[in-house]
């Protein structure tokens, strides 16, 4: 089947009104989870190459502390041999509790510039998969976006049981098809595009999810609020900063912004629930500029789009990353790293 915005918006109208659907199983639940103990953050940063890890405790979501003696978990061989905007996803189906997988920017901003990042950059995404989070394998650079594309960034992913896949988004600008070098200007703003995969190899044809012309939209990740009603954190649509989106139909549905942009000049927002407080959720954005790092805020209702700062346990070491709960089992593996 190949992902065309048409198909997918039929198959998800329908797939979003089916209350309890196994799709949205797959997604993050709102409800506390006894089972686990912890977060693990997933980042990347500034100065040094390579996916690095973090814990907390469901004590202190924010106050992480590196593992491996900061150094990182691995670093990357393909591409440009620097990882970006770095997201975990769970895996789902056959492989829920199984296996997860991590997908990035493959960027090496320090080989070239910022423009040219955006006309020549990389089209392919990072991924690195785990049996057991501790140990990483199978580095693939795949390309996702064809050659009109001028790059691809900040992948992220959740798995969709409705129609047995990945469903993957990234954000890429595009150029005539006749500008071969990409040397005029881009015929788009940043789009926040979609495809489906099985395995994180092999993608089907991708489409335009979010289109907010003439605006910048890129770092989508979203989050179940219940059966029906979901929230997408983005960075840009025409704020200075990350925003909350909501959808109260599923991921197909009419999304509407309940509030401005959550602090200005922020960008690589990822949210997650906490394990003990029901739907109380923590969030953190990267600062853009000289003091880049990640920064912390929490919501007692994520749906309202408000969230507070919290300055407590700032992680500013950290950049643009994600963050995954863990049990008992799988916190002891990673802090003997």
């Amino acid at each position: 089947m190949q992902l065309s915005l048409a198909s997918l918006c039929l198959i998800g109208a329908t797939v979003a009104r089916s209350v309890g659907d196994s799709l949205y199983e797959a997604m993050l639940a709102k409800k506390a989870d006894p089972s686990k103990v912890g977060y693990l953050a997933v980042y990347w940063k500034t100065a040094e190459s390579g996916v690095f890890f973090s814990l907390s405790t469901n004590d202190d979501p924010l106050n992480f502390a590196e593992v491996n003696g900061g150094d990182p978990v691995f670093v990357p061989a393909a591409g440009t041999k620097v990882i970006r905007d770095v997201s975990i996803v769970a895996g789902g189906g056959d492989e829920a509790g199984l296996k997860w997988y991590i997908i990035g920017t493959d960027l090496n901003i320090g080989a070239t510039t910022w423009d040219k990042s955006t006309r020549t950059g990389s089209k392919g995404v990072l991924t690195y998969e785990s049996t057991n989070l501790v140990n990483w394998t199978d580095e693939r650079l795949v390309e996702v976006e064809g050659a009109t594309a001028g790059m691809v960034w900040a992948p992220d992913a959740l798995w969709d049981d409705e129609l047995g896949a990945y469903f993957v988004t990234w954000s890429s600008k595009f150029y005539e098809e006749s500008d071969t070098n990409h040397t005029g200007n881009s015929t788009t703003p940043l789009y926040v595009r979609a495809a489906l995969t099985k395995d994180f190899t092999t993608y089907q044809a991708p489409a335009t999810y979010i289109d907010n012309s003439p605006s910048d939209t890129l770092d989508q990740a979203f989050m179940r609020i219940n059966d029906t009603t979901l929230i997408r954190f983005i960075t840009g649509g025409g704020l200075n900063g990350p925003s909350v989106e909501v959808s109260y139909d599923g991921l197909w549905g009419e999304w509407a912004r309940p509030e401005d942009s959550i602090a200005a000049s922020y960008e690589g927002p990822y949210g997650w629930w906490d394990n003990k407080i029901d739907g109380k959720a923590w969030l953190l954005c990267d600062l853009v500029g000289g003091a880049a790092g990640l920064r912390g805020w929490y919501s007692g209702n994520p749906e309202s789009g408000l969230f507070t700062r919290d300055s407590s346990s700032d992680p500013t070491y950290m950049r643009h990353g994600s963050v995954l709960a863990v049990t008992q089992e799988q916190y002891d593996a990673l802090i003997s790293l």
